[in-house]
């Protein structure tokens, strides 16, 4: 079985989204729900001898307030060796296409085990698609138009659902989710945790930036930046129009402190097919990794800052991360899509103890 931890009560605000492009490849900060927003846009030109790539925010608000949680089965461990920052073993490089394994092969392994947070988009029997503003265990959506989203299982890792969101040629849109609130995950307002989630792209369309996950919440305190809303963001930024892992940082305007919007890009290109994409975020150390499939082998490794600030924010600028309070999943892109992009979660997992690929 799978466990989900879900909330039942209703969750309070909307979802703010504001967003603004220049240069030539804007990047995106966090998106939050209630409260009130603010925004600031990059301005595009070239900072510290690299090459703007555009300003387009989506910013924190409140958090909302969610009901309480329920688990059911699963004891299997999501342990290893936090010193290689996704723990357990996981299976090399590769795909769990290969090998005469279908591309959808379920696992009959628990993918939540014990962590504090685990989605299999297994336990809603009564949702197909999904609708923007539409709330359901621990999720809030945010739909636009140009963007489908729902649960299907077209592409599933596990049970019988994946999240899906499918973006249409040329448009700029996505779909969204968000848990906040009450969610044990949130407690303490954690600044180190661990995830990964099952992923499938088919078509694999591209932009300038679209999104799949993020963690958004204040500045962790002991930074110079506390008290700014702060977003570390999993992304893609085409490399050769192919989909490519990236991380993007986002930091709240402040006083003559322009929105921080930064990026670091790896040289892996995003598969056609199921692929675990794993991470591990340290917003003390300011310390961001990330895998595909294979724990020892890092796709992209982030130490105290980037290579890539839109203007006028200095590519050294420390990425100072945030006390978790949010976090979303889906496919959003702030560009005009240059084909179609159809994104498949399943299995997600995030947690303060190191998370291991199946």
């Amino acid at each position: 079985m799978t466990r989900v931890l879900r909330s039942t009560s209703a969750l309070a605000g909307m979802v703010a989204v504001l967003s603004g492009c220049s240069g030539s490849s804007g990047h995106i900060g966090g998106a939050g729900s209630g409260g009130a927003p603010s925004n600031a846009a990059g301005t595009g030109g070239a900072a510290g001898g690299t090459t703007a790539t555009g300003g387009a925010t989506i910013v924190t608000g409140g958090t909302t307030a969610a009901g309480g949680t329920s688990a059911a089965g699963g004891t299997s461990a999501s342990g290893g060796a936090a010193g290689n920052g996704v723990g357990g073993s996981s299976g090399g490089g590769g795909s769990s296409g290969s090998g005469g394994v279908s591309p959808d092969a379920s696992t009959d392994v628990d993918p939540c085990g014990s962590a504090l947070f685990c989605e299999t988009f297994d336990d809603y029997g009564a949702v197909s698609s999904i609708a923007d503003k539409q709330k359901f265990g621990p999720w809030h959506a945010t739909l636009q138009a140009g963007a489908t989203m729902g649960l299907d299982g077209a592409h599933k890792k596990s049970g019988a659902s994946a999240l899906h969101v499918h973006i249409d040629d040329t448009v700029t849109a996505g779909g969204r989710l968000f848990a906040d609130g009450t969610q044990p995950i949130f407690a303490g307002k954690p600044t180190h945790l661990y995830g990964r989630m099952m992923m499938y792209i088919d078509p694999n369309g591209t932009s300038e930036h679209w999104t799949f996950f993020g963690l958004n919440g204040n500045a962790e305190p002991s930074s110079p930046a506390a008290g700014r809303s702060a977003s570390y963001i999993m992304s893609s930024l085409p490399k050769k129009n192919v989909n490519t892992y990236s991380f993007v940082y986002g930091l709240q305007a402040m006083g003559d402190d322009a929105y921080h919007d930064c990026s670091q890009q790896s040289s892996t290109s995003m598969p056609s097919t199921w692929a675990c994409v794993a991470f591990e975020t340290d917003s003390v150390a300011r310390k961001l990794t990330m895998y595909e499939n294979d724990p020892s082998k890092p796709i992209l490794s982030i130490d105290q800052h980037g290579n890539g600030c839109v203007a006028p924010t200095a590519v050294d600028s420390p990425w100072y991360g945030p006390a978790v309070t949010q976090l979303f999943v889906g496919a959003w892109s702030f560009h005009p899509m240059n084909a179609p992009l159809d994104v498949w979660i399943d299995d997600l997992v995030v947690d303060t103890k190191p998370v291991s690929c199946p």
